[in-house]
């Protein structure tokens, strides 16, 4: 248990994009909070770890985080070496027992090589948030299923079976906080005066329209503000199998679960009070 003195301890698993470009830097710029390590999940395995590392130089330029890449692969993809940004986690796990919180993101497959990599991992954490799933609302990858555990659903199931100390942070919860289209360009225009993009990838970016979500920012203000955000227990499975369905969050909803993995869920998310930082930074000098 952390005294008030004490800061909240971050691992954040992150890949490119405004909505985590915009989380990890809240973390960062947080006094009360130390991210003692990066890992990625990108399909370009260099693209989030250059992205986060120009992050990290901006908001804390004397600070040494590590960063690292994961493999650009599924779990049970094709084998290759890109286990260093698990390794990373396992490293700072032990560095850090009892006091780590990591925060996924993107896809589970690092901290499911974590866990394969140190299958006692679970005792080590303080807690583990999860960005992803879809209960009662669709999917933005599949009608059913949400693009974190879409891109790996057998790294998802994996993390569930594991005994972490898990809380997830759905689409249910996160929809309420979007970008006007003027916000999300005005964010992109500081990005690109930062240094941290360039003009020309404009026209590449689908997350520059009216209404776009920023469920990593979402997740990260319940890990850092939990007063703010209300939860559920329930008992919840990930679909694997079927073709229509991969990457499902299945929830037991009978008055009387019994089908599932207890799962503390958050259903919602009081964001407005931290909207005025939002819109700040765009603005402000040296802010992203």
């Amino acid at each position: 248990m952390r005294t008030l003195a004490e800061k909240q301890k971050l691992f954040i698993d992150f890949c490119g994009g405004i909505d985590h470009a915009v989380a990890l830097w809240y973390a960062l710029q947080a006094p009360d909070v130390e991210v003692v390590g990066v890992g990625c999940s990108d399909t370009e395995m260099e693209r989030g770890s250059s992205l986060a590392k120009k992050l990290i130089g901006l908001a804390l330029p004397d600070s040494e985080i590590p960063v690292a890449a994961g493999g650009s692969q599924s779990l049970f993809g094709r084998p290759e070496k890109g286990q260093a940004a698990a390794r990373l986690l396992v490293e700072k796990a032990n560095e850090y027992k009892g006091e780590l919180t990591v925060v996924t993101l993107g896809r589970l497959t690092n901290l499911a090589t974590a866990v394969a990599i140190d299958p006692r991992i679970a005792e080590k954490l303080e807690r583990v948030v999860v960005q992803g799933g879809a209960i009662r609302v669709p999917g933005n990858a599949t009608a059913v299923a949400e693009s974190n555990f879409h891109a790996d659903p057998e790294a998802a199931a994996f993390v569930w079976a594991a005994g972490l100390p898990l809380q997830l942070v759905p689409l249910d919860a996160t929809d309420d906080l979007r970008l006007t289209l003027e916000d999300s360009q005005a964010i992109f225009r500081k990005a690109v005066t930062l240094g941290i993009t360039q003009a020309s990838m404009e026209k590449d970016q689908p997350s520059l329209e009216d209404g776009t979500r920023l469920d990593a920012w979402s997740t990260m203000i319940a890990v850092m503000h939990p007063e703010h955000i209300h939860k559920q227990q329930m008992k919840l499975t990930i679909e694997c199998h079927s073709p229509l369905s991969r990457g499902a969050v299945l929830a037991d909803l009978r008055a009387k679960p019994s089908v599932g993995i207890d799962t503390e869920v958050v259903i919602g998310i009081d964001v407005e009070p931290f909207r005025q930082w939002l819109q700040g930074i765009s603005v402000k000098e040296g802010s992203l």
